[in-house]
C-alpha cells in the first residue's frame, strides 16, 4: 500500500508543470544590481534615530579618485553648533575634519576600505514600486543586504530603475560601543563634478593626529565615521 501510494506521489509530480507564458508575452528578467554614476554631486537628509536628531548635507562623490566631500548645511539657527566639512580620501586613507569658521582641521585614518556607494553585488531584491502619482511617478526598486535563510538586513536601499540613482538608504550597525541606526534621503542630483577642488585640504590642515583645539574630537569624528558607514 505504501508502494502504492508513493508511485502516486511520484507521478502527480512528474505531471506538474509551470504555467505557460501566455502569446505575445515574454517572461519578466531577473533584477541585478544596477551601478550608480561614478561622479556625481547632491544633497542628503539623515535621520538619527539614536540621537533623534536630523542632519543635511552637500554631497560631492568620486568613485573614480575615490575620494567623498561633505559639508554640513546650516538648516536653522543653533547657538553653540558648530559645521564641519569632511574631506574622504580612500587611496591615502584620509579623513580631514575641517571646521572652516575656526580655521581648524584635524587629520586622521580611514580604518575601512573603499566601496562605491551602489547596490551589493550579493544584494537581495526586496519589492519594485511607483513614487509619485499613478502613471507619472518614478520607478523604483529596493534592495537589502538580507541572505535568505541565512543573516537579515542590516541596510536596505531603494534606487531608481533609470539610472540608478539612490533615493533612501536605511542603515543600522548593532555595535555596544558606537551603535549606527540612520535613515538617509538624497535629493538634488546633478552628474559629474562642478569644482574638483572641494577635495583638496585646506593649508591649515596639518598632518595625521593634529588634534582640534575647539571641540571634541572624537564626537566629530564619530558623526563623520556614522555618516561613512552609511555608503555601501
Amino acid at each position: 500500500m505504501m508502494i502504492l501510494l508513493f508511485l502516486i506521489a511520484v507521478t502527480m509530480a512528474a505531471g506538474q508543470t509551470e504555467e505557460p507564458v501566455a502569446a505575445g508575452q515574454t517572461e519578466k528578467p531577473v533584477a541585478v544590481p544596477c551601478e550608480t554614476m561614478l561622479q556625481w554631486e547632491g544633497r542628503a537628509s539623515e535621520w538619527d534615530h539614536l540621537d533623534e536628531s536630523n542632519n543635511r548635507f552637500i554631497v560631492s562623490y568620486d568613485g573614480i579618485g575615490q575620494r567623498k566631500w561633505v559639508k554640513e548645511e546650516r538648516k536653522s539657527f543653533m547657538p553653540g553648533r558648530r559645521f564641519y566639512q569632511y574631506i574622504m580620501e580612500y587611496k591615502t586613507n584620509t579623513l580631514y575634519t575641517i571646521m572652516e569658521k575656526y580655521q581648524k582641521c584635524t587629520v586622521t585614518t580611514l580604518s575601512q576600505p573603499w566601496q562605491n556607494h551602489t547596490i551589493p553585488a550579493d544584494a537581495t531584491m526586496e519589492d519594485e514600486y511607483e513614487i509619485g502619482p499613478p502613471g507619472s511617478g518614478i520607478m523604483v526598486r529596493e534592495w537589502s543586504d538580507r541572505l535568505p535563510a541565512r543573516r537579515a538586513e542590516n541596510w536596505i536601499g531603494v534606487f531608481t530603475v533609470e539610472g540608478c540613482w539612490p533615493v533612501v538608504e536605511v542603515f543600522t550597525y548593532d555595535d555596544e560601543t558606537h551603535p549606527v541606526s540612520l535613515t538617509t534621503r538624497f535629493f538634488d542630483f546633478t552628474p559629474g563634478i562642478k569644482d574638483v577642488s572641494v577635495f583638496t585640504p585646506p593649508s591649515y590642515c596639518g598632518k595625521k593626529s593634529d588634534p582640534l583645539e575647539t571641540d571634541n574630537v572624537s564626537d566629530v569624528i564619530k558623526r563623520g565615521w556614522d555618516y561613512l558607514k552609511t555608503w555601501f
